[in-house]
């Protein structure tokens, strides 16, 4: 009389905040991702290596001149 409730019921129950927590760790982790990108698709990474190369770049013709 005091548990109805069918196993598979008591199942999804009890894993449905694992797969949200899961869910929500995914989509966050995609969101900070796609943050770390440009309009054009490239890395932060990969500007700040471009802009490094400009600096030194401009640094040699200093030094040329």
């Amino acid at each position: 009389m005091g548990n109805d409730v069918p196993w598979y019921v008591s199942l999804i129950v009890s894993f449905l905040p694992l797969v949200l927590g899961c869910g929500t760790i995914a989509w966050h982790g995609r969101q900070i991702r796609k943050s770390m990108t440009t309009m054009d698709g490239r890395s932060l990474a990969q500007v700040f290596e471009n802009l490094a190369q400009e600096i030194k770049r401009a640094n040699d013709l200093r030094e040329k001149q």
